[in-house]
């Protein structure tokens, strides 16, 4: 068997990571549901300035497994509970890992607890952090964790995601490294707000702040480890996604500022949004477990039409003092 593996999702993050670990494989398949799109997508994502290598690789079967030394998921959050029905009768034992940040919408839980579910004899494995798509297409220097419970796939992993240009970093705190990827795009589109309401620096600091005590609260309540979110794929990604225009969940704040409701904001952003799909998940499982979550109860008020963007800042601001 050649050195091959299969990345199913052939949108900007699965073409990203095809492309970016092109070098080390003989062959990468390249799965995508939408048939149409293989000859449009044959050399180049629309999102991404680089093109396909000649090993690279686009299909819409998931035969191509069976070719395959591994199996890395990068679909939405919305389509991993179907891809894991997909593609469970070609695995064979072979590793698989995930690099989709968001809730499972069907269970409301997190993706690790749907993967167990329905493959009981693989061990759960996410690879999150602060990483733009376009960026690790244009090999530009990285860091990234590589999360699961168990060593010896962690580190396996690790060993494949690892470039020249894109360090690998493990960690055994899978609850903690999902949430931080979860709830980091909420946030987001809560700094996007502030953005195109023409908020400054002072704004932004106080919201990744503050945001990071909300994304770190819920963490530890679900069992994750507190200085998971001091690391790349809390703090990290959280400043990364807050930050800089290429997150969607950012400019879809900026959309929702300008008073748009949110389904038009999600038709001019015109790609996925998981941080406007994991809101109401988020927000469920805080009330739960009795969390507040100021900052995105807020971001949730804005997105039903409930509150106008001003009036969620200022709801915030007068909030009672209390003790950091």
């Amino acid at each position: 068997m050649k050195n091959s593996l299969t990345i199913i999702g052939a949108g900007a993050w699965g073409s990203a990571l095809a492309i970016a670990l092109s070098n080390k494989f003989d062959q990468i398949f390249l799965i995508t549901k939408n048939t149409t799109a293989i000859d449009s997508l044959a050399n180049q994502h629309w999102a991404l300035s680089i093109p396909f290598g000649k090993n690279i690789s686009l299909t819409d079967n998931f035969n191509v497994i069976d070719k395959s030394s591994a199996v890395l998921i990068a679909t939405p959050s919305s389509s991993f509970n179907s891809v894991l029905d997909s593609i469970l009768p070609y695995l064979n034992m072979k590793p698989i890992a995930w690099a989709t940040k968001g809730l499972d919408p069907h269970t409301g839980g997190l993706l690790h607890e749907t993967f167990s579910q329905k493959l009981p004899n693989y061990h759960p494995c996410i690879i999150s952090g602060p990483t733009f798509a376009a960026e690790i297409a244009e090999r530009k220097p990285a860091a990234i964790v590589v999360a699961s419970m168990d060593e010896g796939t962690r580190e396996l992993w690790a060993n494949i995601i690892q470039t020249k240009t894109l360090r690998a970093y493990t960690n055994p705190d899978i609850v903690g490294v999902q949430v931080g990827g979860s709830v980091k795009n909420i946030l987001a589109i809560a700094a996007g707000i502030a953005n195109g309401l023409g908020f400054g620096a002072n704004t932004q600091a106080a919201l990744i702040t503050r945001g990071l005590a909300e994304m770190t609260r819920l963490g530890v309540a679900l069992g994750a480890e507190k200085i998971t979110f001091q690391g790349l794929s809390g703090m990290g990604d959280l400043i990364l996604t807050c930050s800089d225009d290429l997150s969607r969940n950012r400019r879809f704040g900026k959309e929702l500022a300008n008073n748009v409701n949110a389904e038009e904001a999600l038709k001019n952003i015109n790609a996925t949004v998981e941080g406007f799909s994991a809101l109401k998940l988020v927000i469920d499982i805080a009330n739960q477990l009795k969390i507040e979550m100021p900052i995105c109860e807020q971001v949730m008020l804005v997105t039903q039409g409930i509150k106008t963007p001003i009036d969620a800042v200022n709801e915030l601001l007068l909030r009672k003092t209390n003790q950091e």
